[in-house]
């Protein structure tokens, strides 16, 4: 006689429930208490296994243990070292408002394709991305001319490109600002940085024009003579000094591709208009 094997229980599968058929009275009183829980078909219901891994009442309220959180944040603080480091951050505009009338997925692209050419650029002149801001990178590097040779490096890499990313996303305008400065790096899973320089160059970026590159006069001041050696491939245009909130006056200056010329040219101000 041959034994039957028993199929062994299968850890997953749905539990199928009956329910028993109530009276009308007593389904109107269920539904206006009842949960929606159960997805029910005829006289059988699937419940979802969604239920709390224990009751709410063992819940453990104990609070966190703010000293010690305290204590880690002010050593990892304490224990960090000033650096100098130059500083460039990059935006895309109006990528909320691009979202809004496009859709998140072709938002999500059209960032992602920008910051994307920023990061090529900045590997390409030994720079670290510190952070990707949504629509928008935070860069390090040890050098302001590697700073400087990669913003102009996605300045002109976009503008090559504009009428193939215009096909697939729109028009892709951005800002970028640069400085140098003592900053802290705060250690972690992934490196970060504060500092007044950090604060600095968001505000150079943001004060920018559409397509602009805007450099400090800190920044200025370490690469002018060897710009020389770029004379013919790069344009700087005349000092303006400028309020940047928070921050306080500052000198700055707008850097180019020469043959691309200054964004804050008429020329360049009436054609972004018309375009």
């Amino acid at each position: 006689m041959t034994a039957v094997r028993k199929k062994p229980a299968i850890k997953n599968e749905v539990k199928i429930l009956t329910i028993p058929k109530t009276s009308a009275s007593r389904k109107l009183a269920d539904k206006e208490s009842a949960v929606d829980l159960v997805v029910s078909k005829g006289d059988l219901a699937v419940v979802p296994q969604l239920v709390a891994s224990r009751p709410a009442s063992r819940v453990d309220a104990k609070p966190l243990d703010l000293d010690v959180i305290i204590e880690d944040v002010a050593h990892a603080i304490a224990t960090t070292q000033d650096h100098y480091k130059c500083i460039m951050f990059t935006d895309l505009e109006s990528s909320t408002e691009y979202k809004r009338s496009m859709g998140h997925t072709k938002g999500y692209m059209r960032n992602r394709l920008f910051c994307d050419i920023c990061e090529r650029a900045v590997e390409r002149y030994n720079g670290h991305v510190v952070k990707r801001l949504g629509d928008g990178v935070m860069v390090v590097f040890e050098r302001a001319i590697d700073a400087v040779m990669a913003s102009l490096m996605i300045k002109s890499s976009i503008a090559n490109g504009r009428k193939k990313l215009k096909k697939i996303v729109g028009a892709m305008d951005y800002r970028i600002g640069i400085t140098c400065g003592y900053v802290k790096e705060i250690p972690g899973d992934t490196k970060d940085y504060i500092g007044h320089a950090m604060d600095k160059g968001a505000r150079i970026q943001s004060s920018a024009r559409r397509n602009q590159i805007l450099i400090d006069e800190i920044v200025y001041g370490l690469i002018h003579t060897k710009i020389r050696d770029y004379s013919g491939d790069i344009v700087i245009g005349s000092p303006k000094n400028m309020t940047l909130k928070g921050v306080g006056t500052s000198t700055l200056y707008e850097v180019s591709p020469k043959q691309m010329g200054l964004e804050s040219s008429l020329g360049k101000r009436m054609k972004s208009m018309l375009s």
